[in-house]
C-alpha cells in the first residue's frame, strides 16, 4: 500500500508541480497585497476620531469634485471609530481607483489603483494562469490534486514510526539528504493548511456547477435579484437617506457598504454584517428602488441557502482572514512552501528516476 501512496505521490507531484509553484507563489502576494500590506499603513487605512463624522454623501461630492466624470461604485461604511471612508470610482475608460477619506476631516488620505498592472496579472495567473476558462478549470483541477498531494505526503510521513524522526532535519547532511528532510518536514508542518487551501480553491472554481447541483438536490431555484422599475416619479434622496431606510429595517445588522445603482434598472444596495457572521462586511443586504428609495428586499445571511452559507467560510479558509495578522502571514508563508515542496520533490523524484538499475537487455 505504501508503494502505491509513494508512487501516487510522485507522478502527481511531477505532473503538477510547476503549477503549485505558481499558484503557491502568486497567492502569498494576494494575500500580502490585500489583507496584510493595509494593516503595515495605517495611516492610510486608521484615522484619529475628531467630531462628528460627515455624511456619506458629502464624502462622495469631495470625491466627485475631483473626479467629475468618475462613478461611485461603492462606499464603505465604518464600523469602528478609526477607520476612514473607502471609495471605489470607476472612470469613463474602466480604470477602477481605491480612494481612503478621513471621515471626520473629509481629508484625502490615499488615492490608489484599484489593481495595478502587475497585480492584475498575478491575480490571473493566480486563478487562471493567463487562460482564460480553461485556466480556471486547471487552477481547480490542481487544487483536487494537492488536496491529494497533502493527504498521501502526511500518509508517507516517517514520523508516524518515530515522532522525533519525522521533524529531524540533517543540516550537515548530503545535498539530496537535506532536500528528503526539508521536503518531509515542510510537508507535515503545511499539511493541514494545504489542504484547507486546496478544497476550498477547488470549490471556488467549480462553485456553479456545485451551486447548481445543491438546488437541484433540494427542489429550489435561484432567487433573482431585484430590479429598480424606470420610473419619471424620482425623489431627491441623498446616500444617507438609502443608509437610514435600511437601518430601519435591518437595525440588529452593522451596515458595512452601501452600492450606488450601476445602470437605470439596478437597486441602490446596503450590505450588512449581522451578529455571528463571520465574513468581516457580512453578507446580508437591503435593495432599495433607486427612484423612490423605497425597500425591495431584505436579505438576511442566515435565511439564505446552506450553499450560500458555506461560501463564507470558503473565503476565510481559503484566504486566512479568520484569524488576524499571525494567521495571513502564516498563509503568505505556505504559499512559499508549497512552491519549495514543488521544487524539492522534483529534485527527489529525479534523483530516484536516475539511480533506478537500468534493464539489461536479454
Amino acid at each position: 500500500m505504501r508503494n502505491y501512496t509513494a508512487f501516487a505521490h510522485r507522478i502527481i507531484g511531477v505532473i503538477v508541480g510547476v503549477f503549485i509553484i505558481i499558484i503557491g507563489l502568486t497567492g502569498s502576494v494576494l494575500v500580502f497585497d490585500k489583507q496584510v500590506n493595509p494593516i503595515l499603513h495605517l495611516a492610510t487605512h486608521q484615522v484619529i476620531p475628531q467630531g462628528e463624522k460627515i455624511s456619506l454623501q458629502t464624502a462622495a461630492s469631495i470625491i466627485y469634485q475631483q473626479y467629475p466624470e468618475a462613478k461611485l461604485e461603492w462606499i464603505t461604511i465604518p464600523t469602528q471609530i478609526t477607520e476612514p471612508y473607502h471609495l471605489l470610482i470607476k472612470s469613463k475608460d474602466n480604470v477602477k481607483t481605491d480612494i481612503y477619506l478621513n471621515p471626520y476631516s473629509g481629508e484625502v488620505l490615499g488615492i490608489y489603483l484599484k489593481d495595478s498592472p502587475l497585480l492584475k496579472i498575478i491575480n490571473q495567473l493566480h486563478t487562471h494562469l493567463l487562460a482564460g476558462k480553461i485556466g480556471s478549470l486547471l487552477v481547480g483541477l490542481c487544487g483536487v490534486l494537492l488536496l491529494i498531494l497533502s493527504i498521501t505526503g502526511v500518509m508517507l510521513w516517517n514520523g508516524w514510526k518515530k515522532f522525533s524522526v519525522g521533524w529531524k532535519i540533517r543540516w550537515q547532511a548530503k545535498a539530496k539528504i537535506l532536500q528528503y528532510d526539508l521536503h518531509k518536514v515542510g510537508g507535515v508542518v503545511a499539511a493541514i493548511f494545504l489542504v484547507l487551501i486546496a478544497a476550498s480553491g477547488s470549490f471556488m472554481v467549480f462553485h456553479k456547477p456545485l451551486e447548481n447541483f445543491s438546488y437541484l438536490m433540494t427542489g429550489t431555484t435561484k432567487i433573482e435579484k431585484p430590479v429598480s422599475p424606470i420610473s419619471t416619479n424620482v425623489i431627491s434622496l441623498t446616500l444617507d437617506d438609502f443608509l437610514e431606510t435600511a437601518l430601519d429595517v435591518l437595525p440588529e445588522g452593522k451596515p458595512t457598504v452601501l452600492y450606488p445603482p450601476k445602470d437605470e434598472k439596478s437597486t441602490v444596495r446596503v450590505r450588512f454584517k449581522l451578529p455571528q457572521e463571520i465574513s468581516p462586511e457580512g453578507k446580508s443586504f437591503v435593495y432599495l428602488n433607486q427612484y423612490q428609495g423605497n425597500i425591495l428586499r431584505v436579505e438576511k445571511f442566515f435565511e439564505t441557502s446552506s450553499f450560500e452559507q458555506i461560501k463564507p467560510w470558503v473565503d476565510a479558509l481559503h484566504t486566512g482572514s479568520y484569524g488576524g495578522l499571525i494567521m495571513l502571514s502564516f498563509y503568505m508563508l505556505v504559499g512559499i512552501i508549497s512552491a519549495g515542496l514543488s521544487i524539492t520533490g522534483f529534485v527527489i523524484w529525479w534523483g530516484i528516476s536516475r539511480n533506478k538499475p537500468k534493464k539489461k537487455p536479454a
